[in-house]
């Protein structure tokens, strides 16, 4: 008569609890000795029926798929519980490769990861949710790409100097950076010259810039100091292109062989410029190197143009196919031209890299161009 009792005080409520819990259920309504149902739910003599929760919901939004992230990276995910019977989010764990690397206990749900605890390649995040019933969902892994390391071999010669000096000398240098906290380490190879200085600088291909880290002679080769350090604003430039190896002799001060450092994101082309059929035509003898740097992540420009014999000069410009970018006259080198970092379009980059981009310098009597050159698409030498 009890249990009649009790059915005649509770109305028929429908409730939910963990899945998998069923089967534990006991009401101490009903003097706790009642286990309700099985797994897929069940009734009790007190009135209420009982179902599995539903699971939470968990989606990861940040990283994006296939970014290549470095240093402190922000994890971010949307979750939410069922709305039945009050549910909540108790929790939403992040996972790099199934290792917890945080938890976030209320939205936005977002933890900071320190990437320089894992090696450099591809990582798998996920993100996992878990409600006030324990009840859990994961989402599915986003790859990332983690680079906190820029190494580049680095090809010096003496074609990367303008004017390039006659000399034979080359060299190899070999330098790794830590791009969290600028830390740079590395070797100089050179052959065929006895350099009196090796230093890293800051300046894009077919530019000259100050010297940022003086490397030291060391058993045959020259060292990059122990301790030495790149800036915040020295990392930005190693990533966009703009340090470079310059090595120089008591025969050549200003450099005998230089090689610019260009991650994998930058491409670096040098063009030889010589007189068009119509400066030929007028007896104009010019020349000059295009240095052109592109960095296919940022999607930007830039180039640097030196020329001999055309000061004259009324442009300069270079033509990527679906725009002409024109190129700022140096106010101390009547020969040098430039544009730093300009955007372009991926439909730009393509054209670059498939070698259709053209420079021109133009004179007051070649006004179609008096030197010029097709940017290849071959590796810089």
């Amino acid at each position: 008569m009890r249990t009649n009792a009790i059915r005649g005080r509770f109305s028929f409520i429908t409730r939910c609890v963990a899945a998998g819990a069923l089967a534990a259920l006991a009401l101490s309504a009903c003097g706790g000795g009642y286990g309700g149902g099985g797994g897929s739910g069940g009734s009790n003599p007190c009135g209420g029926v009982y179902t599995p929760c539903p699971k939470p919901t968990v989606g990861l939004t940040a990283p994006a798929a296939n970014a290549t992230v470095s240093g402190t990276v922000a994890l971010t995910a949307t979750a939410a519980a069922a709305t039945m019977n009050g549910l909540s989010v108790a929790r939403v764990d992040f996972m790099v490769d199934g290792t917890n690397v945080g938890t976030a206990m209320t939205s936005p749900y977002t933890v900071n990861w320190d990437s320089t605890k894992v090696a450099d390649g591809s990582h798998a995040v996920t993100a996992k949710v878990t409600d006030s019933v324990n009840g859990t969902a994961t989402t599915p892994a986003t790859t990332v790409t983690v680079k906190n390391t820029a190494a580049a071999a680095v090809a010096m010669a003496p074609s990367q100097v303008f004017p390039a000096p006659q000399s034979g000398a080359s060299g190899m240098a070999n330098i790794t950076v830590k791009l969290e906290t600028g830390a740079t380490r590395g070797t100089v190879q050179l052959r065929g010259v006895t350099a009196t200085a090796v230093s890293i600088n800051e300046g894009f291909a077919g530019s000259s810039g100050a010297a940022v880290i003086r490397l030291t002679p060391a058993a045959g080769a020259w060292e990059v100091p122990a301790g030495a350090m790149l800036s915040p604003e020295q990392v930005t430039a190693l990533m966009q292109g703009k340090l470079y190896v310059l090595a120089s002799s008591a025969a050549n001060p200003r450099g005998e062989v230089r090689g610019q450092i260009a991650p994998g994101n930058v491409i670096v082309r040098f063009t030889d410029l010589a007189a068009t059929a119509e400066a030929a035509s007028l007896g104009i003898a010019a020349s000059g190197v295009a240095a052109t740097t592109v960095d296919t992540s940022a999607n930007t420009l830039t180039v640097h143009v030196n020329s001999i014999g055309v000061d004259d000069a009324l442009a300069a410009q270079v033509n990527t196919g679906a725009k002409v970018a024109e190129l700022v006259r140096d106010s101390v080198s009547m020969g040098h031209w430039s544009t730093e970092p300009m955007a372009i379009s991926a439909a730009e980059v393509a054209n670059f890299q498939a070698g259709r981009w053209q420079v021109r310098v133009a004179t007051p009597v070649a006004l179609t161009g008096a030197i010029g050159g097709q940017i290849s698409g071959a590796q810089a030498h």
